[in-house]
């Protein structure tokens, strides 16, 4: 007779109490509270795994959003090492994965699909064949507020007085809206903008995005600001398996507009959400 221990699988080993209670959470919305040194990032890499592994989730019919290419990749990376089926799945950035929507939805959105992406030296000389004899300084002042506005999820037609009291703004950006629309092209706040007006007004896409997405992942949560919190809502719908992870004490990205009131109010937005706190995890050594 022997006494032979139930082997752990790989997403499991190594975790606490709560760790695992993270990664092994059903259906309900879910929010996950977590500082560095907690292995939240290993939590989301393990949900991953176990989603596929034990619920039988497709990896294709995941979508983990992070902030950066860096992260995304190392998410990537360390999913598949806990199974290699999670290699799959779809892990990006917000505006990677607004560009992927965009360019599969083109038509839809009024673009081509090879639309080139500007940065903010692209949008300073687009502005200035509007504004012409505006000196530089000036024009990124502009593109600045251009920007603020996108990721607060407002268009020209909008109230902008939040975004700047100059009354001359609404037309600027009036102006560089239609220039830009003319080229065909899109910047980096269109890249949020754009897809969140499309699921907006397309149902069909709407519906199709929240189908081939059964489970949707958020990394640094605290991060997100108000256009991809918006886009969040729209991909998701009752049937999600949603989960945010995020740090209620920190967001180094407000110079970018985040707004932490999201992952303070995930609990309201999201009726029936569990919340689970976790606590530093010396021992598995992972952030």
């Amino acid at each position: 007779m022997t006494n032979e221990q139930p082997s752990i699988p790989a997403w499991l080993h190594g975790f606490n109490d709560r760790q695992i209670q993270a990664v092994t959470h059903g259906e309900a919305p879910l929010l996950i509270l977590a500082g560095a040194g907690s292995g939240k990032t290993r939590v989301i890499t393990s949900r991953i795994a176990w989603l596929i592994a034990e619920k039988g989730f497709s990896a294709q019919s995941i979508l983990a959003v992070t902030f950066t290419n860096k992260a995304a990749a190392e998410m990537r990376e360390r999913a598949a090492s806990l199974n290699p089926a999670a290699e799959k799945a779809v892990i990006r950035t917000f505006h990677s994965f607004g560009a992927w929507l965009l360019r599969r939805n083109a038509a839809a959105a009024g673009l081509s699909s090879n639309f080139t992406i500007y940065d903010d030296d692209d949008q300073a000389s687009l502005l200035s064949q509007v504004l012409s004899g505006m000196p530089r300084r000036e024009l990124k002042h502009w593109i600045q507020r251009i920007s603020r506005a996108k990721d607060e999820g407002l268009s020209q037609e909008d109230d902008l007085s939040e975004i700047s009291g100059n009354p001359a703004f609404p037309n600027v950006y009036r102006q560089y809206e239609e220039r830009l629309r003319s080229i065909g092209n899109v910047d980096f706040g269109d890249l949020i903008l754009l897809p969140l007006r499309l699921l907006q007004h397309q149902r069909e896409i709407r519906e199709r995005i929240r189908q081939r997405f059964r489970a949707v992942l958020i990394d640094e949560y605290q991060d997100t600001n108000v256009a991809q919190y918006h886009l969040l809502k729209e991909i998701t719908g009752p049937e999600t398996w949603l989960g945010v992870v995020g740090d209620d004490d920190q967001s180094i990205y407000r110079f970018r507009g985040a707004e932490v009131t999201n992952i303070l109010k995930f609990a309201e937005v999201f009726p029936g959400t569990k919340v689970i706190k976790l606590e530093q995890n010396l021992i598995s050594g992972e952030r």
